[in-house]
């Protein structure tokens, strides 16, 4: 029997029919020869992909709004799903993964046959196309879980030899040869669609098409259909990232483009081969089997705009929002940092430059102008990062405290009336220029403090030294609050002298200054409280002051979670009153809890102080809504389900609700709780990428919006500084 070729006879017929049609896909250069096709013909070619796709996008997008209940938000111009998906998105996804593949499984072999017929100089209508597709969905439906089967094993087998022997050139080759291996399934599409086979008949016809070009065949497909069309979407995306609501649309039409071309592949290299390698009757049988029918135009509008469709209806809902989604700016601050220590440069005193560190966040203040200021500090001097407005995508990054403080606790700060920052700091005296102590009984600490505006830190003009500490190991804790009046408070945990030592005690005393500089601090001892001395840095300390200038004190245990509240009953503090609302007298390392205590804490105008903490017993954000100035009576609401949550940072909204900020990591999102009283509703802001961890701070921007701070930390170099600030809570 002749073998297929330009002048070919068979049975003494000269095919003149189809002679012009086999010498056009004879030719070598598949790829390109079908990419250009399909774009010449893409219009027409676009219909089932269209008509199958578009439908399924509708209904899914129609089901997720109804599935997600406040889990979504605008972050940055782009529609996101917060936190970790419930078991309701999950079978969402899974169900609009399962009827896509399904839509695939008609739309490519649609494509093929509208491909096929162009190629072959035939007319195929696209609802022929389409219903012939369809009546050959179930051996598609066997082709798509044998080619899903055989490249889970390829990857399975390349990561079992990576585990095994660590060898990743080996293991990556064996998903290689292994992949290539199974690209005739694609190749096996043809067949069913074409030649009406079964699963294992279009197998067979695949391989034995193959045969001759074991390594050309599968490449080209590789290629054509899976490599080429995804770094073409890679490419795009790379291109748009960073705009609104682009990167989707494009993604969207990408999605709907990329099947021509698929399919154009997969039609020219299986009429190429069988040019190559069968008989003109089996040529001929396949056009003539081709569906029948008059064909569709192809309209170019009404192609074009089914096809942006899709992006039209996203870009719609994200600048229109008409169902009042949450709107959300947010910053991944350090996101361009150099993590490598070596490549910073010395300022222009010698100093280098200030390092972040994840544990570094501290609290967020709104600052001068516009601006919203951090207080990092760490095991190193503190630090001021300046963001020039809510978005933080303009910072500076600077020193706060001079060059060899006594270092061991961090810096305490508050926010003047003015906008600029008061900041604690210790001096110390007996060591050497490597801060090494001389002589432990000549070495001193003496706190004194830092005024802070948009420019830098300076020493409190005319301030003197609030007290001074003998020995390293003494407790610093430390805590600062702004007067009404204009004035400061600074509140200190310390050791009880000699003469009145209680092993189980600690002091509490405060400094009451007219100034903020504090050039004459009035102190005084107001408070005997439990302590261990046992366990370091034990103990937290938060200070505030009502509108009528009493001051009011929290003091926690970081690790049996208890609080006490001290007020007093007048601006000097001649009488103070002691409250002890939570009571968690465990010993510091009993089993079961979920981390250290950390608490937040705001004075409302009426003096009764609204706290958030985290119970160490089972890791919920807990709110006390203080009947009593000392909070000896309270109300308390659980803010967050019990589990891994860290935070809280607390601040009052304008309309006096305290808006609670947490990071609910069991569920990988932000929440802020909005509280009238105990009675809250919970907002999820932003997703957390990484992992999370312990620093969270809030502060109302210049529009009185909450702008919550926070680090996403995944591991040692793998770590961000982000800035969430929502744009429309309610």
């Amino acid at each position: 029997m002749n073998r297929l070729t330009g002048e070919s006879r068979e049975r003494g017929v000269v095919d003149d029919r189809h002679t012009h049609a086999r010498t056009r896909v004879r030719r070598g250069g598949v790829v390109w020869l079908a990419y250009a096709f399909a774009a010449r013909n893409l219009i027409g070619l676009l219909a089932p992909a269209l008509l199958v796709f578009l439908p399924i996008g509708l209904l899914a997008a129609s089901a997720l709004v109804l599935l997600v209940d406040g889990s979504v938000a605008v972050v940055n111009g782009d529609l996101e799903l917060i936190g970790a998906p419930d078991a309701s998105q999950l079978m969402w996804s899974a169900a609009v993964l399962v009827v896509s593949v399904a839509g695939q499984a008609v739309a490519l072999p649609a494509t093929v046959l509208l491909a096929t017929g162009r190629l072959a100089g035939e007319d195929v209508s696209i609802s022929g196309a389409l219903w012939a597709a369809t009546r050959r969905w179930p051996a598609m439906a066997v082709l798509v879980l044998v080619g899903v089967v055989a490249f889970t094993v390829a990857l399975v087998a390349g990561l079992g030899i990576l585990v095994w022997t660590g060898a990743q050139v080996t293991a990556y080759a064996v998903m290689a040869v292994l992949a290539l291996s199974a690209m005739p399934c694609l190749l096996a599409v043809a067949p069913v669609v074409l030649e009406g086979r079964s699963a294992r008949g279009a197998f067979a016809r695949a391989y034995r098409l193959t045969a001759g070009a074991s390594w050309a065949t599968p490449l080209t497909l590789a290629f054509g259909v899976v490599l080429f069309p995804a770094l073409a979407a890679r490419a795009v995306n790379w291109a748009v990232s960073g705009l609104p609501i682009v990167p989707v649309v494009a993604g969207c039409v990408l999605a709907l483009v990329a099947v021509p071309f698929q399919a154009a592949v997969i039609a020219r290299l299986f009429l190429h081969r069988v040019v190559i390698k069968g008989t003109i009757a089996e040529f001929k049988e396949i056009v003539e089997g081709l569906p029948s029918g008059t064909p569709d135009p192809a309209k170019r509008v009404p192609v074009l705009a089914v096809l942006l469709l899709p992006g039209l209806l996203y870009g719609g809902a994200v600048l229109i929002n008409p169902l009042g989604w949450l709107e959300v700016s947010e910053t991944a601050v350090t996101a361009s940092w150099s993590r490598d220590p070596d490549s910073e440069v010395p300022e222009e005193d010698g100093r280098p430059e200030p390092e972040l560190d994840p544990s570094d966040l501290q609290a967020l203040y709104a600052g001068q102008g516009r601006r919203m200021v951090m207080l990092m500090d760490g095991s190193a001097e503190a630090k001021l990062l300046t963001c020039e407005d809510s978005s933080c995508t303009r910072i500076r990054f600077t020193w706060a405290e001079p060059v060899g403080v006594a270092g061991g606790y961090t810096a305490a700060s508050a926010r003047l009336a003015d906008g600029r920052l008061v900041v604690s700091t210790w001096a110390r005296e007996g060591v050497d220029n490597d801060g090494l102590i001389r002589e432990h009984e000549k070495w001193r600490a003496r706190l004194g403090l830092l005024m802070c505006d948009a420019t830098g830190c300076v020493p409190a003009p005319g301030g003197k030294p609030i007290t001074e500490v003998t020995r390293s190991s003494q407790d610093r804790t430390v805590a600062l609050a702004a007067r009404p009046g204009g004035g400061l408070l600074v509140a200190q945990l310390h050791e009880l002298p000699f003469s009145k030592r209680d092993i189980d005690k600690e002091g509490l005393s405060i400094t009451t200054c007219d100034d903020p500089a504090c050039p004459r601090p009035r102190t005084k001892e107001i408070a005997k409280l439990p302590a261990n001395r046992y366990a370091h840095n034990r103990s937290g300390l938060i200070a505030g002051a009502g509108s009528d200038d009493r001051p009011v004190v929290l003091r926690f245990d970081r690790e049996t979670g208890s609080i006490f509240v001290i007020s007093c009953d007048d601006p000097a503090c001649a009488q103070a009153r002691i409250g002890r609302p939570v009571r968690e007298d465990r010993p510091y390392n009993f089993e079961g809890r979920y981390g250290r205590a950390v608490a937040a804490m705001v004075i409302r105008p009426d003096g009764r102080p609204l706290i958030a903490y985290r119970d160490v017993i089972d890791g919920a954000i807990k709110l006390l809504d203080c009947r009593t100035r000392e909070c000896s009576q309270a109300d308390t609401a659980t803010v967050s389900e019990p589990g891994r949550n860290a935070g809280p940072a607390m601040v009052l909204d304008q309309d006096g609700r305290a808006l609670v900020a947490y990071q609910d990591l069991d569920r990988e999102r932000i929440v802020i709780a909005a509280c009238a009283e105990t009675r809250c509703t919970h907002t999820p802001v932003t997703t957390i990428r990484r992992g999370g961890s312990d620093g969270l701070a809030m502060a109302l921007d210049g529009n009185g919006r909450p702008m919550i701070a926070w680090m996403d930390v995944a591991g040692y170099a793998d770590w961000d500084l982000v800035v969430t600030t929502p744009l429309n809570l309610t």
